[in-house]
């Protein structure tokens, strides 16, 4: 199909390592489309207002640059769109997460004509505080659902999380798990993760598992307002707790270098002793 007229994909990218790989799938498309790059724009927010500024197609697709696409996706997701009623202003379809092992919502389509109206504002869970507002003046966003959903089931569009940095990895579940904390239900699968990782680390020795675990646990105890605005990589080496992790892992990966060596049994301080 020949949708250049009809459909803009923009991809967002910081310049992860999936970005190539994510482009080779695009092109691989069964539909011919428009394709543009949203490079290095922060915050979050700013990168998804840019599609709204830039879009000039009654349709556009918002893909990042860790989604793996299916040759039929962009058909798929323009065909479900147009075929809706006009007051449908969003879809989202599925992607199969590969480091999870479970289906998630990731891959959208908007129809630009009306959240062109709706700007993106700089809070914490911006794509949501948009949705609200396009609800609220009665818009509809259509969710396909999950459970039962597989990765090849027909709502299935792609993969994700096929590969992670430890950094990377740590922000992607502190920030998923602060907010499910603050209250959105299409996360509540995290309250089960934490085992999930725990055992699998413990299985692999994986760092990436374990960025993983400690990025559930950092978001379960951090202050819920700690992220007031949206993502934006250039403070992602500020996520918080993520350099205490960094000091501890280097700490136990040579060793302790300060004070004395301790025999099985010893303290560096009598613990049992009155006034300590």
């Amino acid at each position: 199909m020949d949708l250049r007229d009809l459909v803009t994909v923009f991809v967002t990218t910081v310049g992860y390592p999936t970005f190539g790989t994510c482009l080779e799938h695009l092109r691989a498309q069964d539909s011919h489309f428009t394709l543009r790059i949203i490079d290095r724009v922060a915050p979050m927010s700013a990168a998804f207002q840019r599609m709204l500024d830039e879009c000039a197609t009654p349709y556009y697709v918002q893909v990042d640059e860790d989604m793996l696409l299916y040759p039929h996706a962009v058909t798929t997701l323009y065909q479900r769109l147009a075929a809706m009623e006009s007051r449908t202003v969003q879809y989202v379809a599925a992607l199969y997460d590969v480091h999870l092992q479970r289906i998630i919502y990731g891959l959208k389509i908007f129809r630009h004509a009306v959240v062109r109206r709706y700007p993106l504002r700089d809070v914490n869970g911006c794509e949501w505080d948009q949705i609200r507002r396009l609800r609220a003046d009665g818009y509809v966003d259509v969710r396909v659902p999950l459970e039962g959903a597989t990765r090849h089931s027909e709502h299935t569009l792609g993969l994700h999380g096929t590969y992670w940095t430890p950094e990377a990895v740590y922000l992607r579940y502190f920030v998923l798990e602060l907010t499910r904390r603050m209250g959105n239900r299409t996360h509540e699968w995290l309250r089960t993760t934490a085992p999930v990782f725990l055992e699998r680390f413990l299985e692999t020795g994986s760092e990436v598992d374990f960025h993983a675990l400690m990025g559930v646990l950092a978001g379960s105890l951090a202050d819920r307002t700690t992220m007031g605005h949206e993502k934006d990589y250039r403070t992602y080496d500020r996520t918080p707790g993520l350099r205490g992790l960094r000091q501890f892992i280097n700490e136990v990966r040579h060793g302790w270098c300060e004070g004395p060596r301790l025999e099985p049994g010893e303290y560096d301080i009598d613990i049992l002793r009155d006034g300590v």
